[in-house]
């Protein structure tokens, strides 16, 4: 038997381990890691277009610090900035999560693993996000023909649909949340 790695079989892969690591920490910490995944993105992508704009841009700041640097730079610094803050604040973040308690254990194992393929969506579709170089704030996209992201997509439909819906991705979680919120019970 032959298997071929393609970019839809590590994507699979990696969302099967995000989905058991999820159950491995349970819902109230899969629900830290998406939170914590929020913030990240948003650090991220403001941090990286700051520096892209004030040290690398047109009219930096800092006239020693012009570099010329290609847009993998970015990209590279974007990943890694998201995922040291998404570790980092679901390791050492000061908040804690505390769900209420569900009624039925199967409710609670659905909610586990909905969390969990919702936290693997987001982490997964930002780090292609990221790498095809669009912006979250602006929707700038960096145009380059040695783009990584465009030899991915044309060799992977996964790719594809995941980096086109994006938007859902990023939503998804939070509408579960809530709703999962509103129909559960509250501890008294």
């Amino acid at each position: 038997m032959e298997i071929n790695l393609t970019w839809d079989l590590f994507i699979i892969v990696f969302f099967l381990v995000i989905i058991a690591y999820s159950f491995v920490i349970g819902k109230n910490q899969t629900i830290k890691v998406i939170l914590s995944s929020y913030v990240a993105i948003l650090a991220a992508d403001g941090v990286g277009n700051l520096v892209q704009k004030y040290i690398f841009g047109a009219d930096p700041v800092i006239k020693v610090l012009v570099v010329h640097a290609d847009n993998s730079a970015f990209i590279i610094m974007k990943i890694m900035i998201f995922v040291l803050l998404t570790v980092l604040l679901t390791i050492r973040g000061a908040f804690h999560i505390e769900l209420y308690q569900d009624k039925t254990r199967f409710f609670s194992t659905f909610l586990t693993g909905a969390y969990g393929i919702m936290s693997a969506g987001l982490i997964i579709s930002t780090i292609l996000v990221y790498i095809s170089g669009i912006s979250i704030f602006s929707l700038n996209v960096v145009a380059s023909p040695d783009n990584p992201i465009n030899n991915i997509s044309d060799e992977s439909s996964l790719v594809r649909t995941m980096i086109s819906n994006y938007n859902i991705w990023f939503s998804l979680p939070a509408i579960i949340f809530m709703l999962s919120s509103l129909f559960g019970s509250s501890e008294e």
